[in-house]
């Protein structure tokens, strides 16, 4: 995919990744649900406007937005839209199809890490 392809409406990338593969080194998978997220919502970062937190989603589109999400869950999303207009596609859930062991791996070593 390539810039044009995030460059468009929230609502249609959010809809469109659906079915998408995602690979990040040998870890893969089909993604099967995603959320999207435009500046006029309050759920979404940009909602309160630019800060240093969160200016990369105001562009330019296609760049990943990644955060912590209750000290715990890093949480993937594209940023979409024309550069400026803040906002992002999250990725809520991945069918794995490679890679699976790394991931368990990967889960199983951060938790233990938090007892």
């Amino acid at each position: 995919m390539n810039r044009a392809y995030f460059e468009r409406s929230v609502h249609e990338v959010a809809r469109d990744l659906i079915g998408s593969r995602l690979a990040i080194g040998e870890a893969a998978g089909v993604i099967v649900e995603t959320e999207a997220y435009e500046a006029s919502d309050p759920a979404c970062h940009a909602y309160i406007g630019r800060t240093a937190r969160n200016e990369v989603l105001f562009g330019p589109p296609g760049h990943a937005y990644v955060y912590l999400s209750y000290g715990i869950h890093s949480l993937l999303n594209f940023v979409t839209e024309p550069e400026g207009s803040a906002s992002a596609v999250l990725i809520r859930a991945l069918e794995p199809t490679d890679g699976i062991e790394l991931m368990k791996d990967g889960i199983y070593a951060e938790a233990q890490q938090q007892f």
